[in-house]
């Protein structure tokens, strides 16, 4: 009995060193994802000290507005889903995070890989004659990275900004259009001024002191 406690001991230790452990959030504050037709998908994240830059192909992954507006092609009045992730080996390029880089990234024998996730959805005009159409999207991903055999890590990766796709009126199909490029820029989110917090702290407190005045009149003996 007491070698069987000692075995799982030594196996609960093991597993506590070789799970990556969360490091911490990045709030992503730019990052561009960019695709032209006949070309590759470059990416580049940046947040606190994180930083990536690297390159993938439209034909990995799950790239939903170029499997749903390349054939068939898009229509007037269709809503395209923005949903694009690149995970381990969909994905590669070189990161880094603290001080410390990591390259090759999403190599099968690399230390660090990416899980990338942008999600949306962009409404084609039932008027829309074709140029580019710009609508909201969201960020979040992982970066899993190894340092040693024992020790590594997972950063959370979030992030937002604005996605804008070019479309091209396809000739043998009027009312069709086809996707010629795709853009996820991330927006830095906006940190209110001192003076905005001050007005946002003034109005809680009128608030408060208008909600206990009601609560006083409606109950002047409590």
């Amino acid at each position: 009995m007491r070698g069987v406690c000692r075995t799982l001991g030594i196996l609960a230790v093991t597993l506590a060193l070789t799970t990556p452990a969360r490091a911490e959030t990045i709030v992503l504050t730019s990052g561009v994802f960019n695709w032209v037709s006949g070309s590759s998908v470059d990416v580049t994240l940046s947040g606190g000290s994180f930083s990536f830059q690297g390159r993938a192909s439209p034909f990995s992954g799950l790239f939903s507005p170029f499997l749903q507006c390349m054939v068939p092609e898009c229509t007037a009045g269709t809503t395209v889903d923005l949903f694009t992730r690149f995970t381990g080996a969909d994905i590669g390029g070189t990161a880094t995070y603290n001080g410390v880089t990591y390259n090759p990234v999403g190599s099968a024998a690399a230390a660090a890989s990416l899980d990338a996730n942008w999600s949306g959805s962009l409404v084609i005009p039932t008027t829309f004659t074709g140029g580019v159409l710009a609508a909201p999207f969201t960020f979040a991903g992982a970066f899993h990275f190894q340092d040693t055999p024992t020790t590594g890590g997972i950063l959370d990766l979030l992030g937002g900004g604005t996605a804008t796709q070019s479309f091209t009126p396809s000739t043998p199909f009027p009312g069709t259009f086809n996707l010629t490029g795709v853009r996820f820029e991330i927006e830095a989110s906006p940190v209110p001024e001192p003076a905005s917090m001050l007005l946002i702290g003034t109005g809680l407190a009128g608030l408060a002191a208008l909600r206990r005045r009601r609560k006083e009149d409606h109950d002047p003996e409590g």
